[in-house]
């Protein structure tokens, strides 16, 4: 009995273990605003994160809120994860640009910023590209989640096999000055172009 019971626990640490394992923390990080404008006004504001670790895959996370023509508004995530093909220890190129070699489709994606108690979980994300996740999220929750990640660090993790544990980036990059400026004026136009939309329906 004591053998079954032992044997239990250590299994059960194991897992534990490969559940929570350290994040890898990405190399040539960095954090940038991105804007859409449409029909003369703004449509749309983010962050992008970028990164790289040192087995050569490349991580792009992108987090923006949207409002459509008919004023209805959303928020998108989108996480991309893409193998370098090395050759040497030099990236292969065709036409001049890197390729990269298929990882697998990504089934799940989640984020946490520092602050959190608990990470915003994606699933059933939904892109034409096997390794990008991406997910209509609430906009609210995700302009929240873009004030969050702009003044303080953040965990993304990726899920290709739902049975393995979830694979850990630690993103510690922070917005610069100008582009703090940049997104503050960005949502302050998007607010401006809401509030321009409802009164047009309301008028």
């Amino acid at each position: 009995m004591k053998y079954w019971v032992l044997l239990f626990g250590v299994l059960l640490s194991a897992h534990a273990l490969a559940d929570s394992s350290a994040p890898v923390i990405p190399l040539n990080q960095n954090l940038a605003v991105v804007d859409y404008f449409g029909d003369g006004r703004q449509t749309g504001c983010g962050l992008r994160a970028t990164g790289e670790t040192r087995d050569d895959l490349w991580l792009n996370v992108l987090i923006t809120v949207f409002m459509k023509g008919t004023g209805a508004t959303f928020g998108v995530i989108k996480v991309v994860a893409r193998k370098v093909n090395v050759k040497d220890g030099i990236p292969l190129l065709q036409d001049g640009k890197i390729t990269y070699a298929n990882i697998g489709k990504i089934r799940k994606a989640w984020i946490k910023p520092d602050s959190g108690k608990e990470p915003l979980i994606y699933k059933n994300g939904e892109s034409s590209h096997s390794d990008a996740y991406m997910v209509s999220a609430e906009f609210a929750s995700t302009v929240d989640l873009l004030v969050a990640i702009s003044h303080e660090g953040f965990r993304v993790g990726l899920n290709r096999n739902e049975d393995g544990p979830d694979d850990v980036f630690q993103f510690d990059k922070r917005l610069d000055q100008g582009e703090a400026d940049k997104l503050s004026v960005c949502m302050k136009n998007l607010r401006t172009a809401m509030e321009e939309n409802k009164d047009k329906q309301n008028f």
